[in-house]
């Protein structure tokens, strides 16, 4: 009779193999997850960043067509003018920081300004203010009474984009048309810095945009 043995390997995996093994695997899976979590929030901040720019070109480039298309009405304004221009006796709260109020062919006054209520943790907007019944002086009635007098155009509570900054800066600083005045058309240089309003830090974004307009109402 011949006998067969059989050798039953009953060995597994040493506990030394299975930590080893488990390592690699947390390493993996923890690497893999860190390249998701980046590759996620760069396409956040991507698509954010573009919202943004979007938004705000819109805003800079209406800003630079309607003065290239209106006549200035105050060539050094500063924001105790454009206060006393904008605002009325109901409206202490808010602050218009820097505006240009521009009178369009058929005579319809309107300023762009940048805006804030008068409390500490508001943020600036960019409004789009129609003006009527002005005198002399640019003292117009109250606006606010309707709210389709004024656009906003940027502002958190509408797309999410807080006014950082707005300047305006006109060449020369005085009415050119007036008798003695200046001999040069006038030019705008619109200077506007931009943010995403959001809590998310990877939405934190900002944009800066800077052009120089020159307007083409010809009084000479």
């Amino acid at each position: 009779m011949i006998k067969n043995d059989f050798v039953k390997n009953n060995q597994g995996f040493t506990l030394i193999e299975i930590l080893i093994s488990l390592s690699i695997f947390s390493l993996l899976v923890f690497a893999i997850s860190v390249i998701y979590v980046a590759f996620n929030n760069s396409q956040m901040r991507t698509t954010t960043s573009q919202q943004l720019l979007n938004d705000s070109q819109y805003a800079f480039e209406l800003m630079a067509r309607e003065i290239r298309a209106s006549s200035i009405v105050n060539y050094s304004p500063d924001p105790a003018w454009c206060n006393s221009v904008l605002r009325t006796v109901t409206t202490n709260i808010w602050d218009f920081e820097k505006c240009i109020i521009l009178e369009k062919a058929n005579g319809q006054i309107f300023a762009l300004t940048s805006f804030q209520y008068n409390t500490s943790d508001s943020s600036s907007e960019l409004r789009y203010i129609t003006l009527s019944n002005c005198d002399e002086d640019y003292i117009c009635d109250n606006w606010q009474s309707n709210s389709r007098t004024y656009t906003r155009l940027l502002a958190p509570n509408l797309n999410n984009i807080s006014l950082d900054g707005l300047d305006f800066y006109i060449t020369p600083s005085s009415d050119p048309f007036i008798e003695g005045g200046d001999n040069q058309q006038p030019k705008v240089t619109i200077n506007m810095l931009t943010s995403y309003d959001d809590p998310n830090k990877f939405k934190n974004v900002k944009h800066t945009f800077q052009t120089t307009v020159s307007s083409r109402v010809y009084k000479r």
